[in-house]
């Protein structure tokens, strides 16, 4: 006898066989939407900043990047970051356009009166003043060109072997990601391979020798490295010039023996990978 018996007389004896619990389907959920990779324009990551001058005391302008809009997706063998879309390290330069004084956001401050004559005597007094108006993005030769400044006054007002040589290895990280932005097809792209490629194993060159320099003469930190992360430094300078290997082989073993926090287990597999390199290229030079 089912539940729904005697309704026949109400003329609902169709719905007899009528089921009180409905079995539950399974409710299919949307997918959320996949939100597209929205690529970051220039524009995106820059804002005007005023600076004041440390050797005209002059304010200007210029284009920096925003805190913490931009990370890097990684780095390559000789610590450049690698970003999607666009390049920050373009605005890493502080120029006055007024006298010329250039530096490193890092090493940007207070100048002691004999650095800040050094720069007036030596730069300032030849300087063309540049547009003082900040302009949407900087181009990666304007950055170059900031960066060979940036260099001058580090020399001019005897800087630190290490920030020197920070300078030569950020400015071959600026040719790397120009190399990395011409276009194949273009006018600009032989240009670059003419003028400017030839130029990163200079600068690279330099880079070196400064940093082998500053650890013989300096303390830690060096352009803000301990001593395990530019050991590792030079020893990947060595392999990407083939150059110093007994030098860059011996500071990749201290790496890798360390039991300093500083020397991490990725560095060390890092200093082995190369030292094996190192090793390689000993043997190839020694059989030409």
């Amino acid at each position: 006898m089912g539940l729904m018996d005697g309704l026949e007389a109400l003329g609902l004896g169709g719905l007899g066989k009528i089921k009180i619990f409905e079995e539950e389907k399974e409710e299919k959920k949307p997918e959320p939407e996949k939100k597209a990779d929205k690529t970051i324009q220039e524009e995106d990551i820059l804002l005007e900043k005023q600076f004041e001058c440390s050797v005209c005391d002059r304010k200007f302008k210029q284009l920096t990047v925003r805190p913490n809009k931009v990370r890097p997706l990684g780095q390559d063998s000789i610590l450049r970051p690698i970003y999607k879309d666009v390049e920050p390290i373009k605005y890493d330069v502080i120029l006055c356009p007024f006298c010329g004084y250039a530096a490193l956001s890092r090493y940007h401050g207070p100048l002691a009166k004999p650095h800040r004559q050094l720069i007036k005597d030596n730069i300032s007094a030849n300087f063309r003043q540049m547009p003082t108006e900040c302009g949407s993005t900087l181009s990666y030769e304007d950055s170059f060109t900031r960066y060979k400044l940036a260099l001058l006054n580090s020399v001019v007002r005897q800087g630190k072997n290490s920030e020197k040589a920070f300078i030569c290895l950020k400015t071959a990280w600026l040719i790397r990601s120009w190399k990395d932005a011409v276009r194949e097809d273009s006018l600009e792209k032989k240009k670059f391979e003419r003028d400017v490629a030839p130029q990163e194993r200079e600068y690279l060159h330099n880079a070196l020798e400064g940093f082998i320099k500053a650890m013989a003469n300096e303390q830690p930190p060096y352009a803000g490295m301990n001593e395990m992360t530019l050991n590792y430094l030079i020893g990947a300078l060595c392999v990407e010039l083939n150059e110093n290997l007994t030098d860059g082989a011996r500071v990749l073993q201290e790496v890798i023996t360390s039991t300093s926090t500083n020397a991490t287990d990725r560095l060390k597999d890092k200093s082995r990978d190369l030292l094996i390199e190192i090793r390689n290229l000993m043997k190839k030079n020694k059989e030409q």
